[in-house]
């Protein structure tokens, strides 16, 4: 197993979305164009030191999610008019990064959320069963862009060891 990661307390800034805001696909991809549309990602372009596309998924027990479309911050960063910020705490997490050709915000969530899973379980970081009955239930897939272009994809799990099994909620 490789070691979990120290992640600093940060910030994560965009609108929210949910199930009921994806097409018949699992798709949010209407929802990326419509943020980006709206000039939210310049705005947060120029607050963050570097900017990057990203989503947050919260993850709760019952089977249910916040999807985020935003960007990564610090804990400080200021949140421009129009957005929200979601304050993520100091934690350990487990972390991998990989090349990209761009953004993979055509694909269902689903899709993309096992990708991610694949990639941290194959560099050895512990998942756990169930994410939504963690402390920190969240994923974060983060793409840092340059001269507008995505190369790579940043995958992101907050992950406690000691809550790797989850809970019967019969117990």
């Amino acid at each position: 197993m490789t070691a979990l990661l120290n992640q600093p307390a940060s910030q994560f800034i965009g609108k929210v979305y949910t199930a009921a805001d994806s097409d018949q696909m699992g798709t949010f991809f209407t929802c990326w164009q419509e943020f980006e549309a709206a000039g939210y990602f310049e705005a947060l372009d120029a607050v963050v030191p570097t900017p990057n596309r990203a989503y947050l998924v919260i993850f709760s027990p019952y089977d249910n999610f916040q999807y985020w479309i935003g960007s990564l911050a610090a804990a400080d960063t200021p949140v421009p008019a129009g957005l929200e910020g979601v304050k993520l705490p100091a934690a350990t997490v487990g972390k991998a990064s990989k090349p990209a050709n761009g953004i993979l915000n055509q694909l269902p969530v689903q899709t993309t959320f096992a990708k991610g899973l694949e990639v941290l379980e194959k560099a050895g970081f512990p998942i756990p069963a169930h994410i939504g009955q963690t402390d920190n239930p969240y994923y974060i897939e983060s793409y840092p862009v340059k001269a507008g272009e995505a190369a790579s994809v940043d995958y992101l799990l907050y992950i406690n060891e000691n809550q790797l099994e989850g809970y019967d909620e019969f117990d």
